[in-house]
């Protein structure tokens, strides 16, 4: 009897706090202010720390590309070395595998020396200032009309110089050397055609036929400092300053003669090859 009458009291009361709740007023015993229960519950802690957001770090900039460690020298070295590897290796074990991979290696380098080849000749197209055709032609006709401008220029050298100069001919007239009687008469057929003062000295006394007024050298030509030229030589002497030019030494033809004279009497030092 006791025990019904408890039970019944309690759910009166439990019915007279629910019926006192509304949803304004938090339940007693559940909510967050309950000082009874602010240890215990798990979800009403005021002071809860807000979840960090892990910061997010700019992104780094790609690796620069690796800088060669060989030059172009040694590119092209360890590729020759490949190459002749290969081509010793194919000459000393003849295999088919063999002879193939040094053919198809020699047939890269022959494509690549042709693509060389194609870009030189069209930068020379486009680059006239580095076209050796533009100073000398390099056709039949355009050589011929180089050679026939040329060949003015040295006459008119030479004859320039035979009026200001005189040519030392240098020679031994025995039969020790073999050429100085052929230089003789190369430079008896210039005295022909350009009248040129022709100085001949002989270093050991004997004339040649074609110059039988030959001086005897007595040791002038040591004077000059030209005593360790062999024989023959030439040099242009001028008279009033007594200056000595050399030629050359040996058997020389009357081009040769003739384009050195005009070098030294008429294109300053530095300049013969900047046209």
């Amino acid at each position: 009897m006791r025990r019904a009458s408890f039970i019944c009291l309690f759910l009166a009361l439990g019915s007279a706090a629910f019926a006192d709740a509304s949803p304004q007023t938090p339940l007693r015993g559940f909510s967050c202010e309950d000082e009874r229960t602010r240890g215990f519950n798990f979800y009403c802690d005021p002071a809860a720390v807000e979840e960090e957001v892990p910061e997010v770090k700019e992104a780094d900039p790609p690796p620069a590309p690796p800088v060669p460690t060989k030059t172009y020298t040694e590119q092209i070295e360890e590729y020759r070395r490949d190459l002749d590897e290969l081509k010793h290796r194919a000459i000393l074990e003849p295999s088919p595998a063999n002879v193939q991979a040094y053919m198809q290696a020699q047939a890269a380098m022959v494509r690549q020396a042709g693509l060389f080849t194609e870009v030189w000749q069209r930068s020379l197209f486009s680059n006239p200032s580095l076209d050796a055709n533009v100073s000398r032609p390099l056709s039949a006709i355009g050589e011929n009309l180089f050679q026939d401008n040329l060949d003015v220029e040295r006459e008119a050298a030479f004859e320039t110089a035979a009026s200001e100069h005189a040519l030392m001919f240098v020679y031994e007239g025995s039969g020790a050397c073999l050429v100085c009687e052929t230089q003789g008469e190369v430079l008896r057929q210039l005295i022909d055609q350009y009248g040129v003062a022709v100085l001949a000295v002989t270093r050991d006394g004997i004339a040649l036929p074609t110059f039988p007024e030959s001086l005897p050298d007595q040791g002038q030509i040591a004077n000059m400092g030209l005593d360790e030229i062999p024989s023959p030589f030439l040099a242009l002497v001028e008279p009033n300053s007594n200056s000595v030019d050399l030629i050359g030494a040996g058997l020389m033809t009357q081009d040769v003669i003739l384009d050195r004279v005009r070098i030294i009497t008429s294109i300053p030092e530095g300049e013969l090859y900047n046209d």
